[in-house]
């Protein structure tokens, strides 16, 4: 049976502006219509069970870019790594997965998980055996020896959200291992970060290297993303052919020009500096805090560059960071109009720019065709950003799981 919303604020992903007075009709996991209220439109569906959203807002459900289902906002996680075994580790990546679409966001693309349990949510989330946005996977991060997610020192072997590779060879068999896992993006370690030890700007995978796995991804239609901090290590996984750069902290002017000559978006990640904010007091470690104050303002500086030359930006969090809990990741659409986004533009970098990113042709846009992945949302974010922060002003619309079924293939 059809259902009919009526006389509400319409975004629809790609408008510049919201419409006033909007109709949209869904049955199960499809959009039949979206677009102005027209009666002899909704009369043609006289079985329709029809809502209406006067004062609300229909928009698509938001897309986040970069995920840690296995991370959980803790000052630091090296003890779960620790104590936490694979299996406990996916039943709490699941219980994330939950959060997420409870909070609006009905796609997510996670970044690194521990013993690559987004493989085992994301085929549960397809059976219908739990609740969860359609996830696009990346099982763990590859990194070097010593680099961003080899995060014990010594001979000490730990299950954690990265592998070491070292060399063409350990990089292009990592990929395939993925691929296997019919992984749908592969994540890269171009340099260091903050929340592992060593330096956080220097660069770490090869162009050599990161080329390789663009490569082996490439041929099967499977995106790559980078962990960049540094300037050089941006334009390595630039020239590599990276298609995502996450973070991008030190963002210079020919960083920029390289991503504007090539098929390339930002995901700049703001809620991972929550870090700042709470972490002082909260245990989160020394060595940790020194790094991302560095990051910081010059991470701030190279958005606001890269927004106003054009680059093409997309939400993504890094949920699962300290004090990033999972479910709060839409402050990151506020923090873009700080540098700044109108409300509308920020609104897109998670759905239509997003969609278009990670090639996912079905979703970000509200149009006859589309899945059905909606928010009903109780007001106007193109008035108050904020808004989408509160989730019991959010009623969430899941194409799958309206239409009682296992999520579509995820590559478009």
């Amino acid at each position: 049976m059809e259902t009919i919303l009526q006389h509400g604020n319409l975004i629809d992903g790609l408008s510049s502006q919201p419409l006033a007075d909007s109709l949209v009709v869904y049955e199960g996991d499809k959009i039949l219509y979206a677009g102005p209220y027209r009666r002899e439109e909704a009369e043609r569906y006289p079985q329709a069970e029809v809502l209406d959203v006067t004062g609300k807002t229909v928009m698509p459900g938001l897309i986040d870019a970069h995920v840690h289902l296995t991370l959980y906002g803790k000052p630091s996680s090296v003890m779960d790594f620790l104590v936490d075994s694979a299996t406990y580790t996916a039943l709490k990546a699941a219980d994330c997965a939950k959060k997420l679409l409870e909070a609006g966001f009905t796609t997510v693309r996670t970044m690194g998980d521990k013993a690559s349990a987004d493989f085992a949510v994301k085929r549960a989330i397809n059976e219908g055996m739990i609740p969860g946005p359609r996830l696009l996977t990346s099982g763990k991060g590859i990194s070097i020896t010593g680099g961003h997610g080899d995060f014990v020192p010594g001979d000490v072997q730990l299950d954690t959200i990265g592998e070491t590779c070292d060399g063409v060879d350990q990089v292009r068999r990592a990929v395939r291992d993925r691929l296997k896992n019919n992984a749908d993006n592969i994540k890269l370690m171009a340099t260091g970060g903050g929340n592992s030890p060593g330096p956080g700007t220097v660069s770490q995978l090869s162009e050599e290297e990161m080329r390789v796995a663009v490569e082996e991804a490439a041929n099967r239609g499977v995106l790559t993303a980078a962990h960049c901090i540094g300037a050089d290590g941006i334009k390595r996984a630039i020239r590599a052919g990276v298609r995502t750069i996450e973070h991008g902290s030190f963002l210079d002017d020919e960083g920029i020009e390289m991503m504007l000559r090539g098929d390339h978006y930002l995901v700049p990640t703001l809620c991972a500096f929550r870090t700042l904010k709470y972490g002082p007091e909260g245990g989160v470690p020394d060595y940790v805090l020194e790094k991302i104050r560095l990051f910081a303002t010059a991470h701030y500086k190279g958005l606001e560059k890269a927004y106003k030359a054009g680059v093409r930006i997309v939400c993504g969090t890094d949920t699962g960071t300290p004090f990033n809990y999972h479910g709060e990741g839409a402050e990151e659409l506020e923090m873009y109009t700080k540098v700044g986004m109108t409300p509308m533009e920020a609104i897109k970098t998670a759905t239509s720019v997003a969609a278009e990113c990670l090639r996912q042709g079905d979703v970000g846009v509200l149009a006859a065709g589309k899945t059905a992945d909606l928010l009903i949302v109780d007001g106007d974010p193109v008035v108050d950003i904020g808004v989408l922060q509160d989730k019991g002003k959010i009623k969430v619309i899941h194409g799958p799981a309206a239409a009682g079924r296992p999520s579509p293939p995820l590559r478009g």
